[in-house]
Formats: structure tokens, C-alpha cells, sequence
């Protein structure tokens, strides 16, 4: 049996983007050690305040979805663990382009919520990137939790065993991430997708 059947296998497709809700929280004290939050539910834009809005559908903090098979160009960048998966054939694979429809319109839902647009839209840090005069696909970019020493990741091979750390340029991977929270950052928005399991094919 491949270990594939240990990702959660939740297609983008069980959501509707209409149904996604935010909820605005703002730090109490930034002097204490132990951070404490109040929601607010005042304009995004003009709360000094905000620390960061919490993602909710069906009144559950985290939206997990199951990627399909994706091309990972890079490999894993030690700069704060991340890894970009690539939207390979979005133009004409089906399901690609649904997956990296559902993404992109989760972030201009945000966008909406925050009250950004055309004018103000570069407050907002996209996670897709685009190649310059899209000579590649679109990718988009994931981030590997890393808490207490140790990564918040499962990773997954059928022939043999292998860590985060084995993680190369061009190998094809599905990837069970997630969102909670876009966070405020440095006066910009952004909201990581972070990476639960891997599996590496």
C-alpha cells in the first residue's frame, strides 16, 4: 500500500470560497511575554492595532486542502524553510488550473476583507509567484513550520525513508497544506500556506 493514503486527500473542490469567514484580532500588550489578542471588528485598514485576522470556515480555524501532484523547482530553501510548488500545465490540466484558481481567489478574497484594491493591492504579499515574462508556470510558495526544533512536517516515500532535508530540485510531490491566519506584517498582509505531509514520488 503507498503511503500516499497517509495525506488527509481533501480536494479543493469540497470548498466554496463563499463560505470562507474572517474575524480580526488585536494584540492587548506588545510588552508581555505571553501575547494576549481581542477581536475587533473594526476597518482592517484603519486599525493600528490589528495583529492578525483569523481564517474560519464552518467555524474551523484552518482550511486543509490536498494539492495534486506538483512539480517543487527549487527544492527547499533553508531561508525560512520554505518551498515553492509549481502550478505545472495550469493552462490546460483541468485540475491544475481549478487548484490555482481556488488559491488565487482565496487571496483576493482576503484582499476584499482587508479593503485592498488595484490601488493599494501591493500591501497585500501574494504567495503565487510568477516567472519574469511567464517563461514558467506560476508557483506558489509553502512554508515548512519549524517549532521547538524540530519541523511540524510529515514527510513520506514509498521505496525508502526520507527527511525534509532530502528535499531537491525537481522531484514531484502532493502536499497536504493549510491556512489560519493572515498575519500584519512590517504594514503588509500575508497569509503563508504551510505544509503538513509530503509526499515525495
Amino acid at each position: 500500500m503507498s503511503k500516499l493514503s497517509n495525506l488527509k486527500h481533501i480536494d479543493h473542490g469540497r470548498y466554496s470560497i463563499d463560505n470562507i469567514k474572517y474575524t480580526n484580532y488585536n494584540l492587548i500588550n506588545p510588552n508581555v511575554k505571553i501575547k494576549e489578542y481581542e477581536f475587533d471588528n473594526s476597518n482592517v485598514l484603519d486599525n493600528d492595532k490589528l495583529a492578525y485576522i483569523q481564517v474560519l470556515y464552518n467555524n474551523n480555524p484552518v482550511i486543509y486542502v490536498t494539492t495534486p501532484k506538483m512539480f517543487c523547482p527549487f527544492g527547499l530553501s533553508n531561508k525560512g524553510y520554505t518551498m515553492n510548488l509549481q502550478f505545472t500545465n495550469y493552462k490546460t490540466d483541468p485540475h491544475m488550473n481549478s487548484f490555482f484558481e481556488f488559491i488565487k481567489n482565496i487571496e483576493f478574497q482576503q484582499m476584499a476583507h482587508i479593503g485592498l484594491d488595484e490601488n493599494n493591492g501591493e500591501l497585500y504579499k501574494s504567495q503565487i509567484q510568477y516567472s519574469k515574462n511567464d517563461v514558467y508556470d506560476p508557483s506558489l510558495v509553502t512554508k515548512l513550520p519549524f517549532k521547538y526544533n524540530k519541523f511540524e512536517v510529515d514527510i513520506y516515500k514509498d521505496d525508502f525513508p526520507i527527511s525534509i532535508f532530502n528535499i531537491q530540485k525537481f522531484m514531484n510531490m502532493t502536499c497536504d497544506i493549510y491556512i489560519d491566519k493572515v498575519w500584519k506584517f512590517n504594514d503588509r498582509y500575508i497569509c503563508k500556506w504551510k505544509v503538513r505531509n509530503i509526499y515525495v514520488y
